[in-house]
């Protein structure tokens, strides 16, 4: 199920006109709109508040220096957010950091459930997730992208992105299934899964 993005931000494209023509006043305004949803975003990825910060902080740099590369063909937010997923990706790859993703997905819950304590025990889920199937299954899940996408921005297939999501749902079910107390599997077990995911 498509899960639309937290934030929609609509700036002036005046705005984007004069930061492209080097107005650091104008690109502070425009840091200052996206600041939070980028950093709302890193943090999905990689759940540690500084890395957040590091990747919020390289992607605005990044915005700033490929602004002259946005033609106006899709809304901004797009394209930033864009960028602020390469660099959390990035991350991922380098650091291996644990991903908090506090989302409800359908297919795992039963719709009767109590949903407080039903998106804490998903949210507990998640984060024990390897870094890479949760980050295939925020991508699809929450921002949209298709298996195509995921497999270019990862640098790997459509299928390495279909078996992450697979094999992402599967143990989310599995872990929904069993019994609450105690059924999340012990932080070493997940070891031998992440290896799995290459």
């Amino acid at each position: 199920m498509y899960m639309s993005s937290s934030f929609a931000i609509d700036i002036d494209s005046d705005l984007i006109y004069r930061v492209q023509a080097g107005d650091t006043r104008a690109f502070k305004i425009m840091y200052n709109a996206f600041e939070k949803p980028a950093y709302s975003l890193a943090l999905r990825f990689c759940q540690n508040p500084d890395t957040a910060r590091d990747i919020l902080q390289e992607s605005m740099l990044l915005v700033f220096r490929k602004i002259d590369q946005f033609r106006f063909e899709a809304p901004f937010w797009s394209w930033v957010r864009k960028i602020v997923i390469n660099a959390a990706l990035m991350q991922i790859r380098s650091n291996r950091k644990n991903v908090d993703l506090e989302i409800l997905v359908d297919d795992v819950a039963e719709a009767g459930a109590d949903r407080p304590a039903m998106q804490r025990d998903l949210a507990a889920a998640f984060a024990m997730l390897a870094p890479t199937r949760r980050a295939v299954l925020w991508m699809y899940a929450v921002e949209g992208y298709t298996h195509q996408e995921i497999g270019e921005l990862m640098g790997k297939t459509p299928s390495f992105s279909k078996s992450q999501l697979m094999r992402a749902r599967r143990q989310l079910k599995q872990w929904w299934d069993a019994d609450s107390k105690g059924a999340l599997p012990a932080r070493q077990d997940l070891a031998r899964e992440e290896n799995d995911e290459h």
